[in-house]
């Protein structure tokens, strides 16, 4: 295809495209772009082309990926549409994007969204105090039975269905969360079943993570942070990471798989770093 009728055939397709009017604004930008460039270079579109295309840009991996985004899209649609005899993207490899990592907050944030969290919300507070002061994945937490528990004194515990249906046992070490979970117990009608059940008709079931997580976007919104609810995780590690817990317990503690999963945490943790290291240096004077 030339690049001629590169620019004629991708108004066509952006015409059809049912996406918002941002994505197609990128579209547009992306696909102008590569028109330019193949008239500069004097080059049609084929997958010799793209390769030469991509390879004279240092664009992050961020930006290259969403670029072969709008490429690919516009290729697969002139080859349904006779404008392509093969695709020149088939055989283009994605760029290597590193996962983000995991942003905790800083604990003082976090109390400032559990302090607009009203009295008689017990179960919300208790749910969410849990999966900040233990790390559990919020289906983790929900899928909690009351026969998941063991309050032993002194070795307060329950246990968990992770990830892969893998079942692990989480200690409860925070006394100001066991006492809230013992007050909580008191206060159910029932012995068996899920831990925190929605309340709905007057009827209890089993509460739906949008739920949750909308509710958890209302307290925040009203204490004025910014918190997704899986931060809560993120913040219960990386404390544990600053507060120099070896990396193997946070492994256990969280459920990962892999240590490379918790290596993320560590990565965030500059700080505590500086500080062990001051103290290593102190003792070895």
């Amino acid at each position: 295809m030339k690049a001629s009728d590169v620019q004629i055939a991708a108004e066509q397709f952006l015409a059809g495209l049912n996406r918002s009017p941002a994505t197609i604004r990128a579209y547009r930008a992306d696909l102008t772009h590569l028109q330019r460039w193949l008239q500069d270079s004097g080059r049609e579109l084929d997958a010799a082309a793209l390769e030469a295309y991509f390879a004279a840009h240092a664009w992050a991996a961020s930006t290259q990926n969403r670029k072969q985004t709008a490429i690919e899209r516009f290729c697969h649609w002139s080859r349904q549409h006779g404008g392509l005899a093969l695709d020149p993207t088939r055989h283009l490899e994605r760029p290597n994007i590193p996962p983000p990592h995991p942003r905790g907050l800083r604990r003082d944030d976090i109390e400032r969204i559990f302090a607009v969290i009203p009295a008689r919300q017990t179960r919300d507070t208790l749910l969410f105090r849990l999966v900040f002061e233990t790390g559990l994945r919020i289906s983790e937490a929900l899928n909690i039975h009351l026969d998941d528990l063991d309050l032993a004194r002194g070795d307060e515990h329950l246990t968990v269905l992770g990830k892969g249906a893998q079942r692990r046992t989480v200690l409860l070490d925070d006394p100001r969360l066991v006492n809230a979970l013992r007050k909580y117990l008191r206060s159910l009608d029932y012995e068996h079943g899920p831990l925190f059940q929605a309340q709905k008709n007057g009827r209890g079931g089993p509460l739906r993570y949008q739920s949750v997580q909308e509710r958890w976007q209302g307290y925040a919104a009203s204490a004025g942070v910014t918190c997704a609810l899986h931060q809560l995780r993120h913040s219960h590690a990386t404390e544990l990471v600053n507060g120099g817990v070896s990396l193997g317990t946070i492994r256990k503690r969280l459920g990962h798989r892999h240590i490379q999963t918790t290596l993320r945490y560590a990565e965030i943790s500059d700080a505590s770093a500086d500080a062990e290291l001051r103290i290593w240096r102190r003792k070895h004077r």
